[in-house]
């Protein structure tokens, strides 16, 4: 099958502080709808609305952001754009941003959305020292004029809060650390789930020529787990982590290979029908970067049925030619907690090729092969090897 995902906006600044910016999208599997005449009519929709005032004031750059709009915290392990999909992510909501206009001593431009930079309407992306964002979105409306649909009775929306913040340190180092609030979300058997999800992160540079990454998060909160029987709600504490910790070599211009070695672990609950639950969930994470090209795993406390996950991993690439690149990976998946652990393992290669300065190329093979727990929570048939492949075209103008 064949996904198309267009994306077209219009950004327009008034002025040096005011932004407006619109971002239709279609996204669609090519053959669904048949010929034209026949193609349904609300394919189109807003993927980002919104209206941003930003100013600078005292060293420091001043910016608010209010509609529709895409929200991506630093790796994305918790808040992310979900790119890979074929229709993204955005959140109606408002977001606040303040950093330091002062460049860092000695710092590149970070490779990840959301770590230090300043960019906002009228003014010029610089490093930042220092950068701090707080939000806010509805993420399900269930109030009295919206409440009814579909059966529902008005009740509390469904919200989440987040507070951003990064640090360049000595050396090169970075530290971000994240603090978010979901309130009164529903996910499979578990409603009024209000979570709390605190996040750190710290790279860099170790002697050798190599580079460091070190995160951890903590989880907490409380929720109601929804028996499957008729018998009453059950009242649980919510208690789960997540670790994560990355070696490699540096990037450098002279350098045309880089190799990486880290490993996830993000812990489980063997038994999620008592009065604790500790399966650590990556909320609205962009998942597909973290664990594999093949996508066994999403988001690891809904992928395992609650069992969590322990992802050894290894990753290379290769530039081959100024416009060629050869990527691999390589992980091997294990359930944290319970029997029949093992789930499998993964190989990815993929060859992005750049076609001038705005569009691309790719190829991508990936390969799975599940173990006796793949059986255990769902995600396929032992010893059955998983394995497809891509092309894809991108361009962007």
């Amino acid at each position: 099958f064949t996904y198309l995902r267009a994306r077209v906006g219009l950004r327009v600044d008034p002025s040096s502080d005011v932004r407006v910016m619109l971002q239709m999208q279609d996204s669609r599997v090519l053959g669904t709808e048949g010929n034209s005449a026949a193609s349904a009519a609300d394919v189109l929709e807003l993927h980002q609305g919104y209206l941003e005032f930003a100013r600078p004031w005292r060293g420091r750059q001043f910016a608010i952001r209010a509609g529709r709009q895409e929200v991506a915290l630093g790796n994305e392990r918790l808040v992310g754009v979900v790119n890979w999909s074929n229709l993204g992510r955005s959140f109606d909501g408002v977001l606040l941003s303040v950093a330091s206009t002062q460049a860092a001593t000695g710092a590149s431009t970070p490779a990840v959305a959301g770590a230090s930079t300043v960019a906002a309407a009228g003014a010029s992306t610089v490093v930042s020292p220092w950068t701090l964002t707080m939000f806010g979105a509805t993420v399900d409306e269930r109030g009295r004029r919206f409440g009814t649909l579909a059966g529902r009775t008005p009740s509390t929306d469904h919200t989440l809060a987040g507070l951003f913040v990064t640090r360049a340190l000595r050396n090169g180092a970075q530290l971000d650390a994240t603090l978010l609030y979901d309130g009164n979300g529903s996910y499979r058997q578990y409603s009024v789930a209000d979570r709390g999800t605190i996040d750190a992160r710290v790279r860099t540079m170790l002697p050798l020529g190599l580079r460091a990454e070190l995160e951890g998060g903590w989880q907490f909160g409380h929720q109601q787990y929804k028996r499957t029987d008729s018998s009453a709600a059950l009242s649980q504490q919510v208690r789960a982590w997540l670790a994560g910790v990355r070696v490699g070599t540096r990037a450098a211009a002279t350098r045309k290979a880089m190799v990486t070695v880290g490993a996830d672990l993000l812990s489980g609950d063997a038994t999620p029908a008592n009065g604790r639950y500790s399966a650590f969930a990556t909320l609205y994470g962009s998942n597909h970067a973290f664990y594999g090209l093949n996508d066994v795993i999403g988001d690891p406390a809904a992928s395992t049925r609650e069992r969590g996950l322990v992802d050894m991993l290894a990753t290379a690439s290769m530039l081959l030619t100024p416009v060629v690149t050869l990527r691999g990976e390589v992980h091997r998946f294990t359930l944290a907690t319970g029997a029949d652990r093992p789930l499998g393992s993964e190989i990815d290669v993929l060859l992005p090729i750049r076609v001038g300065s705005a569009a691309g190329v790719e190829f991508g093979y990936s390969a799975f092969l599940p173990e006796r727990g793949t059986t255990t929570v769902g995600l396929g048939v032992a010893h059955k090897l998983r394995q497809w492949a891509y092309l894809q075209l991108r361009a962007s103008f």
